[in-house]
């Protein structure tokens, strides 16, 4: 089992974190390939792994607010019947934390497109190569 390197800039469950963030199914394949990948981040680039830190914090803050939006229930709905407060919805588009929670998974999966072991949950983000046979 792969142990996540916390001599740079990760913490301890910062790769649940990735992992919660991509969408991906948690499992030991999983874990480890995310851990390898993190590692091998923080060797290539101390900038993107900061990417990553941020983007986790993001993918937080847009998490706590989907939530308390939808405690609230009252994004996307215009009031119409000021005596009663009754909403009605008037879009059926994503939600502010939706579309911040969708952009931060997108950006991590650019981050992490080197990792061939996640490509196949990254659904096509990244290259792919094709096989030549001589």
């Amino acid at each position: 089992m792969a142990v996540l390197d916390t001599t740079g800039l990760w913490s301890s469950g910062d790769d649940y974190k990735v992992i919660k963030a991509l969408g991906l199914p948690f499992g030991s394949y999983v874990q480890d390939c995310t851990i390898t990948c993190m590692n091998d981040l923080q060797t290539m680039s101390t900038q993107a792994q900061q990417d990553v830190i941020d983007l986790l914090v993001d993918y937080d803050a847009a998490d706590a607010a989907q939530s308390t939006q939808n405690l609230s229930n009252t994004e996307g709905k215009t009031l119409i019947e000021a005596d009663v407060l009754k909403w009605e919805v008037t879009s059926s588009g994503l939600t502010g934390p939706e579309s911040e929670k969708n952009r931060v998974q997108y950006e991590l999966s650019q981050i992490f497109a080197f990792c061939t072991c996640l490509s196949a949950y990254l659904g096509g983000v990244g290259s792919t190569t094709a096989l030549i046979r001589s």
